[in-house]
């Protein structure tokens, strides 16, 4: 089983969610647990050049990173398990794969907002930047917000038509 989980965290209810599953997975092979949400200044300040302003959202995103983080590892420290954690600044997928290297991780723990289409395509995916280049398994939980969405297109993707519920040779 695994020894070492590392788990993401940025705040969303979809990494709260990932981290109730590393949470499981470590308590049922007393793993260790590194945890670990990186703050990207790009995020905060796109193409505008340095300013105060800039420099006080990035410490604020950074202080609410390091909450996030406290409360995660107080967690899994009150539920019995070793935990430690790191807030870093850079690329997301990067700075994910580099502390699991540090940590010596067997297991990423992460969430995914499931973004589709235009909205995926702006905002990127650093869990499937991490599925793609990882060398360590990584354990994906999607955020329970889209799974009406996610059920809705399943339910209502092209199917032949003898799968519609129409009669032979004839369509809606």
């Amino acid at each position: 089983m695994f020894k070492r989980i590392v788990v993401a965290l940025d705040g969303s209810e979809c990494a709260h969610r990932a981290l109730a599953v590393a949470l499981q997975l470590a308590q049922a092979s007393q793993a260790r647990l590194g945890v670990c949400s990186v703050v990207d200044p790009i995020l905060v300040a796109g193409t505008a050049p340095p300013s105060p302003a800039m420099d006080a959202a990035f410490l604020e995103m950074e202080k609410a990173a390091q909450t996030f983080v406290s409360e995660a590892v107080e967690r899994a420290r009150q539920e019995g398990l070793e935990a430690t954690g790191s807030v870093r600044a850079g690329v997301p997928a990067f700075e994910l794969r580099k502390y699991a290297r540090e940590f010596e991780a067997d297991l990423i723990v992460m969430g995914t907002h499931g973004r589709r289409g235009f909205a995926h395509f702006l905002m990127g995916s650093v869990a499937e930047a991490i599925l793609r280049e990882s060398a360590i398994p990584v354990l994906v939980v999607r955020d329970s917000a889209n799974e009406e969405e996610r059920e809705h297109h399943a339910e209502h993707r092209e199917r032949p038509e003898h799968e519609r519920g129409y009669p032979a040779g004839t369509s809606a």
